[in-house]
């Protein structure tokens, strides 16, 4: 296998399997993890493509004929809600010559725009026009179909993964289970986030590391993080212990009030979404911050679940849709959707979501800058940084499985 691998490739890997458990919680990751395009390349076809992808909710494919475009590790696929009532996952490629599929317009087929092959919600070849007489094309549908992709639905999130064999997702997240019931018995529903128009410029990794490192924002998000620290008095950040076969990575921090959120400044007292009612006393007093590697960050707050979803596109490319970079990202109980001033709200939730951005946005160009300085150290982890640590473990896993594959 390693011999259909780029020499750069070869050597990160070899670099890599140096690392036991021990060097991934003291050092940080060779730079051409998060510099090198062959290593990109790499990681879309054996981390990508062989784990489950975040590729949107079930409100975006609520009704039968519903339908919208992905990309998962470079793939275009097509996630559809079919005529039997379920949500599938196509490949976008059509099994004529290859043109990509688009999503049609609510009530038509799936056709490819070439030579108007059309397919069904459910991928089965409808129609194939001159491709011969009927009992040809009668031949062609009983045979033709969109590659089916593995779906698993989680808490209204579809997850879908290249790998016919991977191992289900829903073990993988147990860590997460206990903190759904107060949301659940709100009866939250999706506002799906806005995808950026054009690429962040660093690595996926950085994005990540950046979301889940709890060291950063006592410094970088003064002002607009206060409110909900790593460090108090008593009662700071608490890591989760991660487990093989875990695809979580938690951390919590306490708010300074019970029931507070994002406000037009940041983190503060008074939310744009109010507090859920039913949420335990536990979780209106913090905030939960969940990296589900390599595709998707949650956070849980008092008045709503907040979520990112992240598509590379390049090595130091990076598409990402959230309240933080676009709009939207959010599960809201009726009760907040239906108040009269609910614009005025999702307003100010952005917009301090754009002060918390702004502020990461440079160290984030400085992060990926830095990588290709012939400076740069093999870095050092503290107490505030285990989640950054137990990434590094998930990523070297992931490559070990893959050079040893």
């Amino acid at each position: 296998m390693n011999k259909t691998r780029s020499p750069i490739v070869q050597a990160l890997l070899a670099e890599i399997a140096t690392f036991d458990e021990a060097a991934a919680h003291r050092r940080m990751l060779p730079a051409g993890c998060y510099t090198e395009p062959d290593f990109f390349a790499f990681e879309q076809t054996e981390v990508f493509a062989r784990t489950w992808i975040c590729v949107g909710r079930v409100e975006q494919v609520a009704e039968r004929g519903d339908c919208f475009a992905w990309e998962v590790a470079g793939e275009p696929i097509l996630v559809t809600r079919g005529e039997d009532g379920e949500v599938h996952a196509l490949s976008a490629i059509c099994r004529h010559r290859g043109e990509i599929i688009p999503c049609p317009e609510k009530g038509r087929a799936l056709r490819c725009p070439l030579h108007f092959w059309t397919y069904d919600m459910q991928g089965r070849l409808s129609g194939a026009p001159r491709m011969g007489d009927a009992e040809v094309v009668a031949a062609l549908r009983r045979t033709v179909q969109l590659p089916q992709l593995r779906v698993e639905l989680w808490h209204g999130f579809i997850f879908v993964n290249l790998d016919p064999d991977a191992t289900p997702l829903g073990p993988s997240l147990a860590k997460l289970e206990p903190l759904w019931a107060g949301y659940e018995s709100a009866g939250v529903t999706a506002l799906p986030p806005a995808m950026s128009d054009a690429p962040l410029p660093w690595n996926w990794k950085v994005q990540v590391e950046n979301f889940t490192d709890a060291y950063h924002p006592e410094f970088v998000h003064h002002g607009t993080h206060d409110f909900a620290p790593s460090i108090l008095a008593g009662d700071g950040v608490r890591f989760t212990e991660m487990k093989p076969g875990d695809n979580a990575i938690v951390r919590s921090v306490p708010l300074k009030q019970p029931g507070g959120g994002m406000m037009q400044d940041g983190w503060g007292p008074n939310a744009a979404f109010p507090a859920i009612t039913t949420l335990p006393p536990e979780q209106q007093s913090r905030l939960t911050f969940a990296m589900l590697p390599p595709g998707m960050t949650m956070m849980f707050a008092p008045g709503t679940v907040a979520y990112t979803l992240i598509r590379p596109a390049g090595v130091t490319a990076t598409y990402a849709g959230s309240d933080r970079v676009t709009y939207g990202g959010w599960l809201l109980p009726k009760s907040t959707i239906d108040l009269p001033d609910f614009r005025e709200r999702c307003a100010a939730v952005s917009a301090g979501g754009a002060k918390i951005w702004a502020q990461d946005v440079p160290v984030n160009v400085g992060m990926q800058a830095a990588k290709s300085s012939r400076y740069l150290p093999n870095g050092m982890y503290g107490p505030l940084e285990t989640t950054l640590q137990q990434f590094n473990v998930w990523l070297i896993d992931a490559y070990k499985r893959a050079a040893a594959g």
